[in-house]
């Protein structure tokens, strides 16, 4: 995979990610959407493990920064989901210290949007 492509299929995760997430706020936090926000968190982290390494030097603490964030929210994801057993319709909330990391997502963005204009 070349990293204009690999980029737009992350930004399109990401623009479906946001898609979802507005969905699990307005829905209060039901288990359904937060699953949907799962699958979109999964598959961006999947591209950006196996694509890491096309982005350029100055890209990768992004990527990483990234992968670690996705990393702790599955595993409190996850551990919570085997706590409660929630059903489609529950109310599925967990504290999450570690923030979106808005700015890595805003530096590859730009990166995608300045190799689309070449």
């Amino acid at each position: 995979m070349e990293l204009l492509s690999f980029l737009k299929e992350l930004v399109t995760t990401w623009d479906q990610s946001t898609i979802s997430y507005k969905a699990y706020l307005s829905s209060g936090k039901i288990f359904h959407f937060a699953q949907q926000l799962r699958q979109y968190n999964n598959k961006a982290l999947e591209l950006l493990i196996q694509h890491k390494q096309l982005l350029p030097d100055n890209m990768q603490q992004d990527a990483t920064t990234l992968i670690n964030h996705y990393n702790i929210w599955t595993e409190k994801w996850e551990g919570l989901v085997a706590e409660l057993s929630p059903a489609p319709d529950d109310e599925f909330v967990f504290a999450n210290s570690i923030t979106f990391p808005k700015e890595a997502v805003r530096n590859l963005e730009t990166l995608y949007e300045e190799l689309k204009q070449r």
